[in-house]
């Protein structure tokens, strides 16, 4: 059995930790959702930073506001923010304004995704706190242009091939992001 002092040393050792989830997400799929299940099974919360960009019709705004029905669904908080500059920027804001707390970047399985990152490694003196993990493939590696053009043909189709599981057995949500989608 611990001592009462043995107790409050072990709590001041923990450290919050958040996820952080950086991308475009035009729209997010169930491969984006998962990516973040996968990354938050270490953190007490999450960050989705979304690009600002649009893609065939899809804007920020489209993203953020799915996100939000699908941040329902975690078990832990689920921030969205919409980055000013870049997602990438955005990691990098969070991490200088946030010294105290344990951060996991998520990068996609591209080479190219943890090489935006490795400035947290070149300077670990200064981001102790802070680790980057790659995500494996998720969904089957579910296409975000495959996305768009299902959406564009025939929305239910589309709404089938991205939205996960979890979301789209829910009539109400499912509606929802087809009228996220559709009321342009």
């Amino acid at each position: 059995m611990k001592t009462f002092l043995e107790f409050f040393e072990d709590q001041e050792q923990k450290v919050e930790t958040v996820a952080l989830l950086p991308g475009g997400y035009k729209p997010p799929t169930k491969g984006h959702y998962n990516a973040l299940k996968y990354l938050m099974q270490d953190a007490d919360r999450a960050v989705v930073f979304i690009g600002n960009k649009d893609r065939d019709g899809i804007t920020a705004e489209h993203s953020k506001r799915i996100w939000d029905i699908y941040a329902k669904y975690f078990d832990k908080p689920v921030d969205i923010a919409v980055s000013e500059v870049s997602p990438v920027k955005s990691v990098y804001d969070f991490a200088d304004e946030n010294p105290e707390l344990g951060i996991i970047v998520g990068a996609g399985a591209k080479d190219e995704d943890m090489k935006r990152y490795k400035y947290f490694e070149d300077n670990i003196e200064k981001y102790p706190l802070v680790r980057v993990v790659k995500i494996p493939i998720q969904s089957e590696g579910i296409s975000g242009t495959k996305t768009r053009e299902l959406i564009q043909q025939d929305i239910e189709q589309g709404i089938d091939y991205f939205v996960p599981e979890e979301v789209i057995t829910s009539i109400q949500d499912r509606q929802a992001i087809e009228e996220i989608l559709t009321n342009n």
